[in-house]
C-alpha cells in the first residue's frame, strides 16, 4: 500500500490543474466575447460618445443654409394710390357741402359741340372721348349739357323740379329732398365748375337709368377712364354720393386717378377718403325717393 500513494496525489492534482484551465480558458473566452459585443455596440449606435463625434460634422453639413420659406399672404394687397395731388382743381369735390357759390365762373369756356362749352382745361380730351365714341359705332352721341352757370341751376331746381312737386302736394322739405337726387341745389353743381357733361347716344334720349350697362353708355363706362373722365355718381353709390345712378354724367379728374376710380368701382368721394377722411363729408338722405325720370345732375 506505501507504494500507490504517491500516485494517486499526482492524478489528483493533474484533475485539479486541467480544472483550472478549463475554467480561465472560459473566461478568457467569455471576457474576448464581451469586448467585442461592446466594440459592435459601439460603432452601431447612434449615441455612442466617438460615434457622436465622428458623425457632428457630417450632421452640421447636411443642414442647408436657407432661410426659412415666408407665409403665404391670405389677400391679394391693393394697388398703390395713385400719386396725385386730391387738394388740386381736377379732385376738387363739389356737393351740398362743397359748393362752389353763386359767383363761380371757370377762367375760359371752350365750346364741345352741341352749343356746349367745358373748361378750356378739359376740353381737349373731352372732344377725343367724343370723337372716339362715334369712331366705335355712336355716330349720333350727343352733348346734353355742360356748363350751366348758377341762375340756369336755379331755374331747373326750383322752377323745373320743386315747384312742380309742391303743385303736386308735397311739402317744401319732401320736394326738396326729391329734387336732391336728381338735380344738385344751386351752387352746388358740377356743370357749374365747367369740369363735367351729359352724353346721350342720341338728341332728345330719355334720361333714365336703365339706360346703363349698354349701347352708348357701356362705352362710356369702359372707356371714360382713358381720357380722364368718371361716371360721378355710379350705380349703388346713392348712399354715399346723394345723387341717384346717371351713367351720362362724366366728371374729369385726371388719368391716373381716374383709371384707379374705375377699375377699383369707386366713387369721388370714396377714393378722395383713402387719402384722407377729411377732405369730404357724405351727406346721407334719410330716404331715398322714386327716382325722377329727365333728371339731370
Amino acid at each position: 500500500m506505501s507504494t500507490r500513494a504517491p500516485s494517486t496525489g499526482r492524478r489528483t492534482r493533474r484533475r485539479r490543474s486541467s480544472v483550472a484551465t478549463r475554467l480561465v480558458g472560459m473566461l478568457l473566452a467569455l471576457g474576448l466575447v464581451v469586448t467585442v459585443l461592446v466594440l459592435l455596440v459601439r460603432l452601431i449606435s447612434p449615441d455612442g460618445e466617438d460615434d457622436n463625434r465622428s458623425q457632428a460634422p457630417a450632421a452640421q453639413m447636411s443642414v442647408p443654409m436657407t432661410a426659412p420659406p415666408t407665409a403665404v399672404p391670405t389677400a391679394v394687397p391693393t394697388p398703390a394710390l395713385p400719386a396725385v395731388d386730391v387738394t388740386g382743381w381736377e379732385l376738387r369735390l363739389i356737393d351740398f357741402d362743397h359748393p362752389l357759390g353763386e359767383d363761380f365762373v371757370p377762367a375760359s369756356l371752350t365750346d364741345v359741340g352741341d352749343g356746349q362749352q367745358m373748361d378750356s382745361r378739359v376740353a381737349p380730351a373731352f372732344l377725343r372721348l367724343m370723337q372716339d365714341a362715334k369712331a366705335a359705332g355712336f355716330g349720333d352721341a350727343y352733348v346734353c349739357s355742360g356748363y350751366r352757370d348758377y341762375a340756369t341751376q336755379h331755374v331747373i331746381y326750383f322752377d323745373n323740379h320743386v315747384d312742380v312737386y309742391m303743385a303736386q302736394g308735397m311739402s317744401e322739405e319732401e320736394a326738396n329732398a326729391k329734387a336732391r337726387l336728381a338735380v344738385n341745389y344751386p351752387g352746388t353743381s358740377e356743370h357749374q365748375s365747367g369740369l363735367c357733361a351729359d352724353v346721350l347716344e342720341y338728341a332728345g334720349q330719355d334720361m333714365e337709368p336703365y339706360i346703363g350697362g349698354s349701347g352708348l353708355m357701356l362705352w362710356l363706362e369702359q372707356h371714360c377712364a382713358e381720357y380722364g373722365f368718371v361716371v360721378r355718381y355710379p350705380d349703388n353709390k346713392t348712399g354715399i354720393t346723394g345723387v341717384e345712378y346717371e351713367p351720362w354724367h362724366l366728371r374729369y379728374v385726371g388719368v391716373e386717378a381716374a383709371r384707379y376710380i374705375m377699375d377699383h368701382g369707386l366713387c369721388l368721394e370714396e377714393f378722395l377718403e383713402m387719402y384722407d377722411p377729411g377732405l369730404t363729408a357724405t351727406p346721407v338722405p334719410t330716404a331715398v325717393p322714386t327716382p325722377i325720370p329727365g333728371g339731370v345732375g
